[in-house]
Order: C-alpha cells, then sequence, then structure tokens
C-alpha cells in the first residue's frame, strides 16, 4: 500500500496540489491575521472535514453506514483531558496517545460490530457510542463524571485553528492518495458486494477493520484538539449525537462516497448554516431544513457527484465541431 501511495503522490494532478498548497497557505498566515470569530469558525469548518472524511472511509467506501462516530471524537477529547490531568502528559503526547488509544478501541470492537451490517451496523454503532457515554459518566475518578473535566486552557483559537486545519489537510490529503490504492479499491468492491469480494480473495474482515480503525484516529485526534482549546469536556458535549448526524448531512450533502464530496459538503453547509443564522436568527433552523430537503429531492447524490454528471454530459457536446 505505501508503494502504490508513493506513486499517486508523484501523479497526482496538478489540480489537487494547487488545492492543497492553497489550504496551508491560506491556513498558516490566517493562523496570523485572522480575527478571533472567524478562526474560531474555520476551526470547527476544519474539525468536520476531518470528521466527515473519516465517517466517510467506513460509511461512503465501505457501505457501513455509522451512527455512533462522535464516540471516537468524544473519547479521543477524554482521552487527551485524561492524560494530561491526570497523567501529566505533554500536551502533544496526549494527542498522538489519544489518537492511537481510540484507533485501538476501533480495533477491538470491530469484529463483533463489522460481523452485522445494513441498518443493524448502524443502530450497534448508536449503541456503542451511547454505552462509552454511560462508562464514561461511571468512573466519576478517572472522568469526572456528569461534571466532565478541567483543564487550564493550553492553546489558543489561533493555535486551535492552525492546528485543525493541518489535521484535516493531513486527512484529505491521505484519502487523495489512497483512492487509487489496492485497499480504496477493496473496501469499493466490498460495498458493491461483500460475497462476491471475498470469493475473490479480498481479506474482507480485514480490510473492513483497518478502515474503521483509521476513521477513529483522525477524529480522535480532532477531539484532543478541540479540547486543548475550550479546556472543558462532558459526557454531553463529548457524545452529542447531534455531531453525527451533522457529519452525516454534510457528507450526504457534498456527495457520499467522493473525497472531494467530504470537503465542499461541510464548507457549503456550514457557509449556509452561518448565513441563515446572521441574517434569519429566529427560523434558521426551519429555513435550512428545507433547504436540506430541497437539496436532497433535486441533488439526491450530492453537490460533486451532480457537478460531476453535468461537467460529463456536457463532454460530447463540446467536442463536436
Amino acid at each position: 500500500m505505501l508503494n502504490d501511495i508513493l506513486r499517486n503522490a508523484r501523479t497526482l494532478s496538478w489540480g489537487w496540489r494547487l488545492g492543497l498548497v492553497a489550504a496551508l497557505v491560506f491556513s498558516l498566515l490566517y493562523a496570523q491575521t485572522g480575527s478571533p470569530y472567524y478562526q474560531s469558525f474555520f476551526m470547527s469548518l476544519a474539525m468536520y472535514i476531518v470528521l466527515c472524511t473519516s465517517w466517510n472511509l467506513i460509511s461512503g467506501f465501505a457501505g457501513y453506514v455509522s451512527f455512533g462516530h462522535v464516540a471516537f471524537w468524544g473519547l479521543g477529547a477524554y482521552v487527551t483531558a485524561i492524560l494530561i490531568t491526570k497523567l501529566a502528559f505533554p500536551w502533544p503526547l496526549a494527542l498522538l496517545g489519544a489518537g492511537v488509544f481510540t484507533a485501538a478501541f476501533a480495533a477491538l470492537i470491530s469484529h463483533p460490530l463489522l460481523r452485522l451490517s445494513g441498518v443493524y451496523f448502524a443502530i450497534a454503532m448508536l449503541a456503542m457510542a451511547e454505552a462509552v457515554k454511560v462508562v464514561i459518566s461511571y468512573f466519576r475518578s478517572v472522568t469526572g463524571g456528569g461534571g466532565g473535566i478541567y483543564l487550564r486552557p493550553l492553546i489558543g483559537v489561533e493555535d486551535a485553528f492552525l492546528m485543525m486545519s493541518l489535521l484535516a489537510l493531513v486527512a484529505v490529503t491521505l484519502m487523495v492518495l489512497t483512492l487509487k490504492t489496492r485497499f480504496i479499491q477493496s473496501l469499493l468492491a466490498i460495498r458493491n458486494n461483500e460475497t462476491a469480494s471475498s470469493s475473490l480473495g479480498i481479506p474482507t474482515e480485514r480490510t473492513k477493520a483497518a478502515a474503521l480503525v483509521l476513521s477513529a484516529f483522525f477524529p480522535a485526534i480532532a477531539g484532543g484538539i478541540y479540547i486543548l482549546n475550550t479546556a472543558f469536556i462532558d459526557p454531553k458535549t463529548a457524545f452529542d449525537i447531534s455531531i453525527t448526524i451533522n457529519v452525516i448531512l454534510m457528507t450526504v450533502f457534498g456527495g457520499i462516497g467522493t473525497v472531494f464530496g467530504a470537503v465542499i459538503g461541510p464548507i457549503a453547509f456550514m457557509i449556509l448554516s452561518e448565513t441563515l443564522w446572521a441574517n434569519f436568527p429566529f427560523v434558521h433552523k426551519a429555513i435550512l431544513g428545507a433547504i436540506i430537503i430541497l437539496l436532497v429531492l433535486f441533488l439526491p447524490t450530492g453537490i460533486v457527484p451532480t457537478i460531476r454528471r453535468l461537467f460529463n454530459s456536457r463532454k460530447p457536446a463540446a467536442s463536436v465541431g
């Protein structure tokens, strides 16, 4: 797989290269010059790009729709806080430890959960997130229980924005570079027909487990960065089901099963939501809901697949004459 990634890096299109470099330059400059309000907004946007990209790996490419992905984000936030407050870890090591711990947790639960599929897997993931929430709430001596964990702010909003943006760039770049690898092709084959994939020699169980582990690592880091800035986490915030719902909506909005869809979806969704909130503060949720319904009706596959379909349909006409 590493050889495939290196080969894809050499053949990466100039469009993606320019886009990634532009995003990197913007992040570095805006961390120094941007206003705290917009830095906070872009930090949330980058966080959702990380979450959508990760969720898209297991749900979009493998076809295992997760309703409990917030568990990885919340677990990463809690492990980061515990490592800092209880074990005096420096925060960079705490972030890495949170990612490794959450990935190991995903590997542990992958065998029983990935034996399910369809709605059963979705419900099992939702139940898993609630179970983790209950466990976190129960062990008060370690997690603070329902009162949560407080720690002193370790990074400002400008640093949190920069770190979350860099994490989003790493996650998206990794997805772009693995898109044409055997790993992603195996996930697509599993999504289309898992039984046939297994009969063709694809190690379906191992491939699905690897996808779940990877899709847990980056949200955990994002959760850790979040608490480094907010300096507080509690079970209600860490395992809020609305985060998973937002991730699903944003990814479907952009185009599930596409790399760019997991980027354009959060951008379009958050800009639309912020604009509606600023102009219609009392009814913005109702308007947003109506827009989402219309988009589902008229753009059922999402923004990116629709644009691609329109572009491809015009190609023959453009080539005539």
